[in-house]
């Protein structure tokens, strides 16, 4: 899938979690510019752990590789058993800077990073689990997005986006053992808040990862015509 996401700075993050973070296994944080799914992707468990997990979640159960899911609809997380146990008790907080997101035209792809307009990271909801992996011969964990309507502005891109968690909803989305108040959390992100501008698309590759990534060549504000992409949240 194109979707890739991007994580160089979670000083402020952990900042804003520093009341949640009971152990911080991160430490000093390798910053990456174009992470794919499979990749290292640091989260805040609901126990407390702020670790690098697999971007791509695999229910303990699954037997290979072939059930792995790299995000949640949040519209149907509840319904599915893939998901169900994990969002009722292993939440999570994926930190990251921004995301890209391809528009197509004609027979191009052109690369978008999509990142906060008032803040410096966006916290994204997730749910995690631990799956036993045979070539490691030890146990990982694992990690999914959950995703929800775009807003306005990205769907003129894209019709889904992660789901982005404000600073005061934090401890609720990885305390609460109440689904209603849980699933309150499942808003769209307003489109203020969000900027959106195309990038070199030396990203398609997942070898190039650097802080040129995010090169900017012009900002995306309102007109861009509407069309269906493969994207990192669809589902």
């Amino acid at each position: 899938m194109p979707g890739r996401l991007v994580i160089y700075d979670d000083i402020p993050f952990k900042e804003d979690s520093k009341n949640l973070i009971k152990f911080d296994m991160v430490q000093k944080l390798n910053p990456s510019y174009n992470i794919a799914p499979t990749l290292a992707l640091p989260a805040l468990l609901n126990n407390g752990n702020y670790l690098y997990g697999h971007f791509g979640f695999l229910p303990s159960w699954a037997k290979d590789r072939a059930s792995m899911n790299i995000n949640a609809r949040s519209e149907s997380i509840f319904e599915k058993k893939t998901f169900r146990e994990a969002f009722k008790s292993r939440r999570c907080i994926i930190p990251i800077n921004g995301f890209y997101e391809w528009k197509k035209e004609n027979k191009e792809k052109i690369p978008f990073y999509v990142s906060s307009s008032t803040n410096k990271y966006l916290a994204l909801a997730g749910i995690w689990d631990e799956w036993f992996d045979k070539d490691l011969n030890m146990k990982i964990v694992t990690l999914a997005l959950i995703t929800c309507d775009a807003n306005n502005k990205l769907a003129k891109i894209h019709h889904r986006m992660p789901v982005v968690l404000e600073k005061q909803d934090f401890k609720t989305w990885l305390n609460s053992s109440d689904i209603q108040e849980l699933n309150k959390m499942f808003r769209i992100y307003e489109s203020s808040n969000i900027n959106i501008q195309e990038v070199r698309k030396e990203i398609n590759k997942v070898s190039f990862n650097e802080a040129s990534c995010l090169d900017k060549k012009v900002e995306i504000k309102e007109e861009i015509k509407e069309e269906k992409i493969p994207s990192l949240f669809d589902l």
